[in-house]
């Protein structure tokens, strides 16, 4: 166990390799800020595109991303609409990445996220 970035308490070592991983998608478009924040990490262009808040307890990376869940096809257990749900950070799309292979879903998404910032 590792201490959070954000001061949320431990992380599992398994969650940070994915964590570097992510973190590598989300930098990987030119000039991105990363601010690290009391509840969770905001990944920024001009405005924010992306924050991560780290789940512990279920192995889990939550991503929210700057983009309308309504031009997304939602899939249960992997994205989720937020535009009503108060959570922590910015973006109306919840994207939960428990692997490698979630990762590798998510880049799609990612990348349209930090086209139309």
């Amino acid at each position: 166990m590792i201490s959070s970035p954000t001061g949320g308490g431990a992380v599992p070592e398994c969650l940070w390799a994915l964590y570097a991983e992510l973190d590598e998608a989300l930098t990987a478009w030119g000039e991105v800020e990363v601010a690290p924040l009391r509840h969770y990490i905001a990944y920024r262009r001009l405005v924010n595109v992306a924050s991560v808040i780290f789940r512990p307890k279920h192995e889990a990376i939550l991503m929210y991303l700057r983009l309308d869940p309504d031009t997304v096809g939602l899939e249960e257990g992997f994205t989720r609409d937020m535009h009503d749900i108060g959570h922590l950070g910015t973006g109306d799309l919840e994207v939960r990445v428990l692997s490698a292979a979630d990762l590798e879903k998510a880049a799609p998404l990612i990348r349209r996220a930090f086209e139309t910032a």
